[in-house]
């Protein structure tokens, strides 16, 4: 088994009813060989029926080991079993296939039938025989090793999509600050059909997702215009140019290879009052940065939980980019302003953060929180400074972030009003 960033994923495809200790003995070979094992009863709960979540689930994997004992199984609709479905459903997709017979069991006339199908001399497997859940476990590891299966991508290669996805700042901002938040999987494949990017439904789809997930990355209240490549789609809310910009003005960006890119107007609410302007020339307000972080991870979030059901993509990895910061300095606006500014020297280029994973989790804010809690108190105003070790919780102030409900950010790029790493020109 080679060793690559990316593990290949191997569904355990066999009947569930009495079958546990089986499954888990094949399980742990699988995972003992380098790869990540993919059982139904670990597929987190949605919406499709458990039949499309299984076999969504053998589309997901990159190599399918299948289980047969005594029993056939429920025979669905379609006259054969779940576990031949599954079997079929690998075989459709050309996936590598690993079969495991039980032996000194008595087979039922359909598991007969499916048994010497599956092992033909000319057109099915080569199969081993085990006797206990020891002997699967060994045999399992022994096989998953030997196949050497491919999972073709690497962390590498994603922060590659990312840093490329960071260089391309937005175009006339006028002396306005954007912040771009990436996402991209490691797995170096095709993730959205090229023919899904000018398909009116799934443009409907995502814009469906921008408007409801919470809180919301669009606004009913703004335009919204695409702009359509064969490798890539953009949505965009707002004027995002010039002077007359809004101050939501949004540019969502995805890629047939998975790369998720938002970029955000985090410059601060508009005004022609002399003070809030020369305010907004001067400082970037951490609650509009949070503000805009949380309405774009929460659509990350829903996003990849609709187009990955089965987590084939876990877990992503993420960056996050500052543009046009030039002499502002990272601190809270009071209301009403009074006072005067301290103007630190002028940051020439962009900002950004190293990229750094995002594990996935399931359930909702409460569980995410509980799995992540911040282990310190926000102090003054100043957030964590870009470059901090990847395990640092965030501060009480933008626990938020962290609450949404697929994605979780080990620990986002945030700037401080201490400095910044610059890269670029």
């Amino acid at each position: 088994m080679r060793r690559t960033d990316v593990r290949p994923r191997v569904f355990v495809s066999s009947v569930m009813e009495g079958y546990g200790d089986y499954r888990e003995a094949a399980r742990r070979g699988i995972q003992q060989a380098g790869c990540d094992p993919v059982l139904a009863e670990d597929l987190p709960a949605q919406a499709s029926s458990p039949r499309n979540a299984c076999l969504d689930g053998v589309q997901s994997s990159d190599a399918l080991v299948l289980l047969l004992g005594a029993r056939y199984g429920w025979i669905a609709p379609s006259g054969r079993s779940a576990t031949e479905e599954e079997y079929e459903e690998a075989r459709r997709r050309h996936l590598p296939i690993l079969v495991f017979v039980q032996g000194g069991v008595a087979l039922e006339p359909r598991q007969q039938e499916f048994v010497q199908r599956v092992e033909d001399y000319i057109g099915g497997h080569f199969r081993k025989s085990f006797q206990g859940a020891n002997d699967l476990r060994r045999l399992a590891e022994e096989a998953v090793v030997a196949a050497d299966f491919a999972a073709s991508g690497s962390h590498a290669g994603a922060e590659v999509r990312i840093r490329t996805a960071l260089d391309r700042r937005p175009e006339n901002t006028q002396d306005s600050v954007w912040m771009k938040t990436c996402w991209a999987t490691p797995r170096d494949e095709e993730v959205v059909d090229p023919v899904d990017m000018d398909d009116a439904a799934f443009k409907m789809r995502l814009q469906q997702f921008a408007h409801g997930c919470t809180p919301p990355l669009f606004r009913y209240e703004l335009s919204k215009r695409t702009d359509v490549s064969s490798a890539r789609l953009q949505v965009i809310q707002g004027e995002v140019r010039g002077s007359m910009q809004d101050e939501h003005a949004t540019i969502l960006e995805i890629h047939n290879d998975g790369t998720l890119a938002v970029a955000q107007n985090v410059t601060g609410p508009n005004s022609r009052d002399p003070n809030r302007i020369f305010v907004r020339m001067c400082r970037l307000d951490p609650d509009v940065v949070r503000d805009r972080l949380e309405r774009s991870w929460s659509f990350a979030a829903m996003w990849w939980n609709d187009h990955d059901r089965p987590r084939r993509h876990d877990p992503l990895l993420y960056g996050v980019g500052f543009y046009d910061v030039g002499r502002r300095s990272f601190e809270r606006v009071a209301e009403p302003w009074v006072g005067s500014f301290h103007r630190p020297a002028r940051v020439s280029g962009e900002s950004a953060d190293r990229v750094r994973p995002a594990p996935r989790l399931e359930g909702g804010p409460q569980r995410a929180r509980s799995r992540n809690r911040p282990n310190h108190q926000a102090g003054g105003t100043s957030l964590p400074r870009m470059g901090q070790q990847p395990m640092v919780s965030l501060p009480q102030k933008l626990a938020a972030v962290e609450s949404a409900p697929v994605l979780r950010p080990v620990a986002p790029g945030f700037i401080s009003s201490e400095g910044f790493r610059t890269h670029g020109p």
